[in-house]
């Protein structure tokens, strides 16, 4: 089995340059965890950088940290701290769907839909037995 390599690039970019990822299983935010969130920024700034992936030359999508990129919006941030990996369109779902299973406020549907997502992929392929 080859193992993959993914790089890393630790940045700011400008907010403006952040786009949230199609992708991303979660589709409901809680307004409350929200502001909480957003005040929590305004205080002390975001402290664990966005994973984002280039989509192209000055444009990035946002593959983990959607709530922070939403409450870092309304806090009004002009730059974010991210770390830049190359992942393919599977690679971006997978790390979506470990990222967000480790929350306890993932609606069981959200859930369901990314898993889908990947047993629709191309590459890699996977089946009902890989991903459980």
């Amino acid at each position: 089995m080859q193992q993959q390599t993914t790089t890393a690039d630790f940045r700011t970019l400008a907010i403006d340059q952040l786009r949230e990822s199609p992708t991303n299983p979660r589709r409901s935010f809680s307004e409350t965890k929200l502001r909480e969130l957003e005040q929590s920024i305004r205080a002390q700034g975001i402290l664990v950088p966005l994973i984002v992936r280039k989509t192209e030359p000055n444009a990035f999508e946002v593959v983990a940290g959607a709530r922070r990129f939403r409450a870092a919006q309304r806090a009004e941030l002009f730059a974010l701290s991210v770390r830049i990996v190359e992942l393919t369109d599977s690679e971006a779902i997978t790390l979506q769907l470990v990222e967000n299973a480790i929350r306890e406020d993932v609606h069981p549907y959200e859930e369901a839909v990314a898993y889908k997502s990947l047993l629709d992929s191309a590459e890699p392929r996977y089946d009902v037995a890989t991903i459980r």
